[in-house]
């Protein structure tokens, strides 16, 4: 559209926009900080990008290492509150401190979330994480059962997702989203289910969550923010 014919008040406006579009540019603040923080995995799936591997001998990275390097060159740059640090891997349950790191990011005041396969997710283990302050959590999903279970090379594979996303359905305090890996056969039978024609398409849900209260495992049963 020519200029010339843009209100003042327009014109001010598109102005104004493109200052502060130049200054958040400029500024480039950190929001998500990912976190691969292990590279085993207990699914070997056919489209994983990741060089993860099955194999115990495979070290994680130690938690203290990435705490040094989050409060000497990160926290000192940002506000913790407003940065969501996600873990992911591989697998970020097979850590079996994954709940001392969550408690500790959420000392540091940091929210945190991480991706999940959902196969190791009991209710017992996500109370505990949800006790470690978890913020929010991503469930991949690739397609209906089958073409799921083909994916990820595991016959339990879908129920154990299904599962998961059930589970943070049901909890009101995290936010919880699916992401899916598109392929030609999975988008074919979910376009099919859907009625959405040709395939190529894409589904997605999400929720987000409401200001955060940590489940405090103290003698006293007392709860902070």
């Amino acid at each position: 559209m020519d200029g010339r014919h843009l209100s003042l008040r327009k014109r001010l406006g598109l102005e104004l926009y493109r200052r502060l579009h130049r200054e958040a540019v400029e500024r480039h603040e950190l929001r998500t900080l990912f976190w691969e923080c292990t590279l085993r995995c207990n699914l070997r799936c056919g489209h994983c990008g990741s060089d993860c591997t099955a194999s115990p001998d495979c070290q994680d990275m130690p938690a203290e290492d990435f705490f040094r390097v989050l409060d000497r060159q990160i926290t000192p740059r940002v506000d913790p509150h407003r940065v969501m640090v996600v873990l992911s891997g591989g697998e970020v349950l097979v850590r079996s401190d994954l709940e001392r790191i969550g408690r500790a990011l959420y000392d540091r005041e940091y929210p945190w979330g991480m991706v999940t396969n959902g196969m190791a997710l009991t209710p017992q283990r996500f109370d505990g994480l949800l006790g470690a302050g978890l913020h929010s959590m991503t469930v991949s999903i690739d397609g209906f059962e089958a073409e799921h279970n083909r994916l990820r090379r595991h016959p339990l594979s879908f129920a154990r997702a299904a599962e998961a996303v059930r589970m943070a359905a049901a909890e009101p305090s995290i936010a919880f989203d699916a992401v899916t890996c598109v392929t030609p056969t999975s988008s074919r039978s979910t376009c099919s289910r859907w009625g959405c024609g040709a395939g190529g398409c894409s589904r997605s849900f999400r929720r987000d969550a409401p200001p955060k209260t940590l489940r405090c495992n103290s003698p006293t049963g007392s709860s902070v923010r």
